[in-house]
């Protein structure tokens, strides 16, 4: 009797964690809420308006990616702000309302822990940076990024995941240094 008893409870702990692994292979999609840091900096400025030029805005997140195995994967998202800043402190007297928006490409090294996936980013972040002002300004940069993560395995294509994104950092037009907290889910077909 112990046998039978030990035998299913074996080949139920099995079965469930099948369930709740993650595909090893595949594509998968996503949609996520990203908490961007934008850091703005300049030469000569003093700590109280360095302190007034580090905001948050609030953008969305679209990733698509492909796991080659359980251990390494692409992926790229695309970081659209729904908000700009608009600084009450005026540079030279000119108003600044700056925006900036993230194209990333990344290799991601994984391991799967059957119900939660640990990962890191590491790749590059195309940003195109708006600063408007009277006088106007715009550019775009490729930097390195990097960024660090875990998925909870809902399903084996269903995941929620949360991490933390590094976008790089600009001497353009405004020193910036662009960071960003990421929730989602992510679907794996």
């Amino acid at each position: 009797m112990k046998k039978i008893i030990l035998s299913t409870l074996t080949m139920i702990t099995i079965g469930s964690t099948t369930l709740l692994t993650a595909n090893d292979t595949g594509i998968y999609l996503g949609l996520g809420y990203a908490n961007t840091n934008i850091n703005l900096t300049a030469d000569g400025l003093s700590d109280e308006i360095k302190e007034i030029l580090d905001e948050s805005t609030n953008s969305v997140m679209i990733l698509a990616g492909y796991d080659i195995n359980s251990y390494f994967g692409v992926e790229s998202r695309y970081y659209i702000n729904n908000s700009s800043i608009a600084f009450d402190y005026y540079l030279g007297n000119l108003p600044l309302e700056y925006k900036a928006e993230s194209l990333t490409f990344y290799a991601k090294p994984q391991y799967n822990m059957g119900i939660m996936t640990i990962y890191g980013l590491a790749g590059v972040a195309y940003n195109d940076y708006t600063a408007d002002t009277i006088l106007g300004g715009s550019n775009s940069e490729a930097l390195f990024s990097w960024g660090a993560g875990a998925k909870f395995n809902v399903t084996q294509s269903l995941g929620l995941f949360l991490d933390y994104t590094d976008l790089g950092e600009s001497a353009s037009l405004i020193n910036t240094d662009l960071s960003s907290w990421n929730l989602g889910v992510s679907y794996k077909f």
